[in-house]
């Protein structure tokens, strides 16, 4: 595998599957804000947007766990393309029933229920194809670039969506989520296949059957366990702030959807430069302790929205926010990706993946629940601090902290254009 240095974009494959990636991340911004907007309009109700949210999140718990190991078996590119253009048809659909007057509430749950089914295919797609495509240790450079295409979504998708919505209402937007799909799938059929190394073997604690379609490993490989543990109630927590937040920006926040656009941009302007910060905390050997601070952080900073009524303070703590939490996700699926035996990738991540899809709608649920008994701003201020209590927890646990970061093996060859698979080290306990 050729030395990238630090810069995956010099590799035309990287490029491609970045490119994609911030196109089709864009176009699930549109959809998010302009689907969520079009929903509350029609209905007035948080419980109908935590429905939406619900009926997108709830599939991938069962379809994860059979579509990693379709990863493990397959070209993941050929998944991902399949998944890509299906999600164009069922996305395009939305608008094309609202012209044609037949777009009602139990039809935008169904079409999410099926997008919902396909998403796991190109979100664990990513985390397998990755590290066959990029060596050891680039693999922080590479996820950062590709948390950084989602941060870009987040960044000008909202308030350019927003912006669309009062022109042409919500429906329509969503055909720049259908192209972005098609567009995606293009570039993922024209990647070349990857060269899996049969022979890697894993560390010597690995799990060698293939049990309950990952979950077997996933529950014997320690550390891959307690970091999906402490996702998965970080993510639960966080999630009553999804349906939450439109509605804090109707109500408390007296804005539109330009508004609330406005809000996750400033998200997105946060995450950006919280990026700035992965190189200096990914060197400090205990992620655990990172991952905690992190939450902490997140749900400090959250707080205030609670008492705060100005737009633009509330954009500046969300975007504070924003910057607290990005580093998250670029740490956790780095680590992970060293943890997990190459050969059982696509299986782990599928089921891992089921662990942390259930926190959506679980919290989703939980969200639409309180949204019923109280205001909006409690709600957000329920899920901020639940994040802090859950970041104080992993400080508390003995286990969590002893995780250790495992060192980054350089890889050689002397072959340009081959990818060969990242040699695991004992690394898993």
């Amino acid at each position: 595998m050729r030395r990238l240095k630090n810069n995956p974009l010099r590799d035309y494959r990287f490029r491609r599957l970045w490119l994609g990636l911030v196109v089709s991340r864009l176009g699930d911004m549109f959809t998010a804000i302009a689907l969520l907007w079009f929903v509350l309009d029609l209905t007035g109700s948080g419980a109908a947007l935590g429905g939406v949210l619900f009926c997108f999140s709830v599939p991938a718990i069962v379809t994860s766990p059979f579509i990693g190991k379709l990863l493990d078996i397959f070209q993941p590119r050929l998944v991902m393309g399949v998944d890509n253009f299906l999600r164009a048809c069922i996305i395009g659909a939305i608008p094309v029933l609202y012209w044609l007057g037949f777009l009602q509430l139990w039809v935008i749950y169904l079409l999410a229920l099926l997008a919902g089914v396909l998403t796991p295919a190109s979100n664990v797609g990513v985390r397998v194809l990755l590290p066959e495509m990029v060596p050891n240790e680039d693999l922080e450079a590479a996820n950062g670039w590709l948390s950084a295409s989602e941060q870009f979504a987040v960044l000008i998708g909202p308030a350019l969506a927003g912006f669309l919505i009062t022109l042409v209402g919500g429906p329509p937007v969503l055909l720049f989520d259908a192209f972005s799909f098609l567009f995606m799938g293009f570039l993922l059929f024209s990647l070349p296949d990857i060269v899996r190394n049969s022979s890697v073997e894993s560390a010597p604690d690995a799990p060698k059957k293939r049990a309950w379609s990952g979950f077997g490993a996933l529950f014997r490989l320690k550390e891959v366990r307690l970091i999906s543990t402490i996702s998965f109630v970080f993510f639960l927590a966080y999630m009553p702030l999804e349906p939450a937040l439109p509605l804090y920006s109707r109500d408390q926040l007296a804005t539109d959807a330009s508004g609330y656009g406005l809000l996750w941009s400033a998200f997105g302007v946060g995450a950006v430069l919280g990026l700035l910060l992965i190189p200096l905390i990914s060197r400090y050997s205990h992620p655990g302790i990172v991952f905690s601070v992190i939450a902490i952080g997140w749900g400090a900073l959250l707080l205030p929205l609670v008492w705060l009524t100005s737009l633009p303070v509330a954009m500046l703590f969300f975007a504070l926010a924003g910057c607290a939490w990005a580093p998250y996700t670029t740490i956790e699926t780095t680590l992970l990706q060293r943890l997990i035996p190459a050969n059982l990738r696509g299986q782990v991540f599928g089921a891992r993946s089921t662990l942390i899809s259930a926190s959506g709608p679980l919290g989703v649920f939980i969200g639409s629940v309180l949204l019923q008994l109280l205001a909006a701003n409690f709600v957000i201020g329920i899920s901020a601090l639940a994040c802090i209590v859950a970041g104080l927890g992993g400080l508390l646990s003995p286990r969590l902290r002893q995780i250790v970061r495992p060192a980054v093996v350089k890889e050689s060859s002397s072959e340009e254009n081959t990818s060969t698979s990242i040699t695991e080290k004992s690394n898993v306990a």
